[in-house]
């Protein structure tokens, strides 16, 4: 299977981009939790992973993937 990502509507190969902005709090980050027992649970991860946004040259749909 190729590692290639492809547009859901129209299968043309998407181009990745970068986000960018003037973030308070610092670079944006997608993180996933070690575990769901309590209120306080989403402070500890053992995942950090970046949202990359990919976008199709065709019909312009852009798309969010979490990539470390």
């Amino acid at each position: 299977m190729s590692s290639e990502k492809v547009c859901p509507d129209c299968e043309e190969p998407l181009e990745r981009m970068e986000l960018q902005g003037t973030d308070v709090l610092g670079s944006l980050s997608i993180v996933s939790p070690a575990d769901d027992d309590g209120l306080l649970s989403g402070i500890r991860a053992d995942e950090i992973l970046a949202p990359v946004p990919y976008v199709c040259p065709a019909c312009r749909r852009t798309l969010v993937y979490a990539e470390e």
